[in-house]
């Protein structure tokens, strides 16, 4: 590994700064060194002009030397007609400190995580007309630390299940029984009939999840013949509906009558279904509507049965986006961060999609299979 990297930044750059002449640009020295450091390398002057760059920022930004020499750094980088918000440079013009941060640059489609250190240049008078700007992709590192973060939480949630299943299972089957007692003995009454079997119907679903905890790590898909979407959904729906009721929220169900059959996993598909729907449920306060949709969408060449569904709540803040489907993250009061993680699995592991969106009122969450 070359070892001009994160550690040997500053000492690199020092002694550039030591070679710096008042312009910059005019230094074949500087530009020497420039362009043997690895990493991207820019000198801007106080107006956010490029004045010189090495081939490693040249690499990046896929232009030619006259596209960028005079340009703004931030049109270039984050591809924005103003400095940026949170840009250091004009602090470091002032006081001379010599900052970093870790920015993600948007005009890269990776949309890479770079690490920026800022160092002045001075004149003879002391005066900062020039700094040099430092950029270390760490995209991989950030990454691979991801990773291990990730992978570490997983041993826990298998540590967890292994302890807790067993107590879980206990009352279940408790409840199971009972239930079963009761079917027996109101076998002449269809509406306790019919409750009792829901109730069965959910103590079995709950033993399954207890019994497949780690299917946020590793989902075990059971496919039989091919079915149509709507069953799933409307099952659903049903659980979910008292929630519903009780904070007044009317759902509104659009499902195209002509969707093919397709096979997937009936109860993880179901899971991923009461999951978002309660979500939407969760982020109405008090009375509001969510709409569910289903039709066929094409993404990248192929067709998907695709359900939508869109609350009218308080939506999700810019800072959360990016951050939903982490595990144990969560922005709710008692949530445990694991629900939409799970969601993202199941879907990948049916060749599928999920996409949350804000819109102009609320949220929407699209979720995709595959017709195969």
């Amino acid at each position: 590994m070359n070892k001009q990297s994160v550690t040997s930044a500053p000492a690199q750059l020092r002694h550039i700064k030591k070679r710096a002449s008042k312009k910059p640009k005019d230094s074949p020295i500087l530009q020497s060194i420039f362009n043997g450091i690895p990493d991207a390398i820019l000198v801007i002057d106080r107006n956010y002009n490029i004045v010189m760059f090495n081939n490693a920022m040249q690499n990046f930004l896929h232009l030619q030397k006259e596209q960028i020499e005079g340009s703004n750094c931030y049109t270039l980088c984050y591809d924005t007609n103003h400095a940026c918000v949170d840009c250091q440079a004009q602090a470091v013009f002032q006081n001379m400190t010599p900052p970093s941060r870790i920015r993600t640059c948007l005009r890269d489609e990776r949309r890479r995580q770079f690490e920026i250190w800022n160092f002045p240049i001075s004149d003879e008078n002391g005066e900062v007309n020039y700094i040099i700007e430092y950029m270390k992709d760490i995209t991989d590192r950030q990454r691979m630390e991801k990773e291990l973060m990730q992978a570490e939480r997983l041993a826990i949630i298998g540590e967890v299940a292994a302890k807790t299943t067993h107590e879980i299972r206990n009352p279940l089957n408790a409840m199971e029984g009972a239930a079963h007692y009761l079917l027996n003995e109101y076998d002449d009454d269809p509406k306790i009939q019919k409750y009792l079997g829901l109730i069965k119907e959910q103590i079995s679903r709950l033993d399954n999840i207890a019994s497949n905890l780690l299917g946020a790590a590793k989902p075990r898909l059971v496919l039989g013949e091919k079915i149509l979407i709507n069953g799933a959904l409307l099952k659903s729906i049903d659980i979910v509906e008292y929630i519903a009721r009780d904070k007044n929220i009317e759902m509104e169900i659009y499902l195209d009558e002509n969707l093919p059959k397709i096979r997937f996993d009936e109860a993880k598909i179901q899971q991923v279904f009461i999951n978002i729907l309660r979500n939407a449920c969760d982020a109405i306060e008090d009375s509001g509507k969510i709409e569910i949709t289903g039709q066929i969408r094409q993404r990248t060449g192929e067709n998907f049965v695709e359900v939508s569904i869109l609350d009218n709540g308080k939506g999700i803040l810019p800072e959360d986006s990016g951050k939903l489907f982490d595990s144990f993250y969560t922005t709710k009061e008692n949530g445990t961060g694991l629900g939409l993680g799970i969601v993202k699995d199941i879907m990948k592991s049916h060749g599928g999609y999920v996409f949350i969106e804000n819109q102009n009122v609320g949220t929407c969450v699209s979720m995709g299979l595959p017709i195969r």
